[in-house]
């Protein structure tokens, strides 16, 4: 019982982190037509001009989402989706049985594989225009679904998986950071 609830919180947390990207989007839009201003019209003939100007809205509510606002939602569909897929036809069981750690003895540095592929996915999330923090927090509800899926839950496998997604997180929002402060003004 205990896993299924378990898998059942990482499946809504990917759903929550999707629907909190989408809620940002309809902010950062609803935003934009606050923020803007009408001026002081000085002639009557401008005035009526203004009037029919301002009657049609800038953004009919009708006009679709560009493809880039719709990257992010497809970014957090995807992992879902494969987060699911996972759950459902369990296709990389875990028997467990084994002495876990952070140097399990595999054939390869599985912990390490864990962080970089996290690193790799939350980056791809970021690029599709997603932001960093909720890509990170996405991509870390991803890999704990995985594991549950498997079966045996590695704690450091988790553990790897959010500190790989962090990373990537904190370097992308550094970077950016950097990129806005030398942009010429």
């Amino acid at each position: 019982m205990l896993p299924r609830a378990i898998r059942t919180f990482a499946f809504l947390s990917l759903v929550l982190a999707s629907h909190l990207a989408r809620s940002g989007i309809a902010h950062a839009q609803q935003a934009t037509a606050i923020d803007t201003l009408a001026a002081a019209i000085p002639t009557r003939e401008a005035a009526r001009a203004g009037a029919a100007m301002q009657a049609a809205p800038a953004h009919p509510p009708e006009a679709k989402r560009t493809r880039r606002e719709r990257l992010p939602t497809i970014f957090y569909g995807a992992l879902a989706g494969a987060a699911g897929a996972a759950v459902i036809l369990h296709v990389d069981p875990d028997s467990g049985g084994y002495r876990d750690g952070w140097t399990t003895a595999t054939d390869f540095p599985d912990k390490a594989v864990h962080a970089l592929a996290a690193w790799a996915i939350t980056s791809i999330g970021v690029d599709l225009g997603a932001r960093p923090r909720n890509a990170a927090i996405a991509v870390c509800a991803a890999g704990t679904a995985f594991e549950f899926a498997q079966g045996y839950v590695s704690p450091y496998d988790v553990a790897a998986d959010c500190i790989g997604a962090t990373g990537a997180a904190l370097w992308r929002s550094w970077r950016a950071a950097r990129r806005k402060r030398a942009a010429p003004r």
